[in-house]
């Protein structure tokens, strides 16, 4: 009976930190918390050391990969710097405007948004007309949206392997 109400809550830890993704919280991070966690009151049981470390380097990727797609949608159609980190700065900021909204859920458009007025701002900032500043919002945006694709897909391969090996 323990060990079912064991999987139950590592099913409800690892659907919770899914959850966390959509609201721009470091759900991947969660991911290797629950399952580590798991592992430890299971005596490393079903959960080993090594299923650790691929969640934990799957979850490297998935952040390292987000972070990059963020920037690189501005960046690929107008290579600046400025840009670049309007759009983070953008993302981040307008997901933090956005988690109020919603019961959290406001983050991801905020974000969304958030990346376009950044790089729709920098590259006006640099001279850029309103029509190629629109576009590279739009590019930016684009950017951001697949880095969150991707961290949701790696993310859900992360709670696959967990359940993989807890069961």
């Amino acid at each position: 009976m323990l060990h079912v109400l064991g999987l139950a809550l590592l099913l409800l830890g690892c659907a919770a930190a899914l959850f966390m993704i959509v609201l721009g919280l470091p759900g991947t991070a969660a991911i290797v918390g629950v399952a580590l966690l798991y592992a430890w009151a299971t005596g490393f049981a079903a959960i080993q050391w090594s299923t650790i470390g691929w969640l934990t380097l799957l979850m490297v990727i998935a952040e390292g990969l987000e972070f990059l797609a963020s920037g690189a949608g501005a960046a690929g159609a107008r290579p600046s710097t400025r840009v670049t980190l309007g759009a983070l700065l953008g993302a981040f900021g307008g997901g933090l405007l956005g988690a109020p909204f919603f019961i959290g859920l406001g983050a991801l458009p905020g974000a969304l948004v958030g990346a376009f007025g950044g790089a729709f701002l920098a590259v006006r900032s640099e001279g850029g007309s309103t029509d190629e500043s629109f576009s590279i919002g739009l590019a930016a945006m684009r950017g951001r949206f697949f880095g969150f694709i991707i961290k949701a897909s790696l993310a859900v391969v992360m709670v696959g392997i967990v359940v993989a090996a807890a069961l």
